[in-house]
């Protein structure tokens, strides 16, 4: 109160029980919990992934706007520009799934995002063992996002560290996430 914290009672001791627990065997509930940090970890990472790929496309945007407003610029950045977005829409429809066909009531395989958040839903008040089937769900998205990971590594890193360069070095208007150049003469 009043900026000052009071004791209000001693602490107390108690126990938790997990529903359903009692008719788990030692090596099931292991199970459980190993598996379920294995797929938080993926879901962490992947929603991550999609985050980092979301703000790459806002950021493309205004790339290719800022090489619009370059007179110095060559035509290629503006190529090299578009390609990067379109390895960048392969990533998010891999990520997330295809949003125009979608829209479209097409019938479309899972995307790594569902598939992860199928599993944590499934498993989120379970009181048993993974089953073959997530573990298999769990392994193929973990698969399939490791190489979009490395793919959209691959994209920030490299081809779009070298065009933000090649902007720079053209005169191009400042955009988000690239670090200026700055030297008096």
């Amino acid at each position: 109160m009043n900026g000052v914290t009071s004791q209000l009672s001693a602490p107390q001791e108690f126990t938790v029980f997990v529903d359903g627990q009692a008719a788990m065997t030692g090596p099931d509930r292991a199970a459980l919990v190993e598996f379920q940090q294995k797929v938080a970890r993926l879901q962490r990472a992947a929603s991550g992934a999609l985050e980092t790929a979301n703000q790459l496309k806002t950021r493309l945007g205004l790339i290719k706007r800022a090489l619009h407003e370059t007179p110095t610029a060559e035509a290629k950045l503006t190529s090299d520009a578009s390609s990067i977005e379109k390895r960048a829409n392969e990533i998010l429809r891999a990520l997330r799934g295809d949003n125009a066909l979608r829209q479209r009531q097409e019938i479309l395989p899972s995307s790594i995002i569902e598939r992860v958040g199928t599993i944590v839903s499934d498993q989120r008040m379970s009181t048993s063992a993974p089953t073959q089937t997530q573990k298999d769900q769990y392994a193929d998205a973990a698969k399939e996002f490791e190489q979009v990971l490395d793919q959209l590594r691959t994209l920030i890193e490299g081809d779009l560290a070298r065009l933000e360069k090649a902007m720079e070095a053209a005169g191009a208007p400042w955009t988000p996430g690239r670090i200026p150049e700055w030297k008096d003469s």
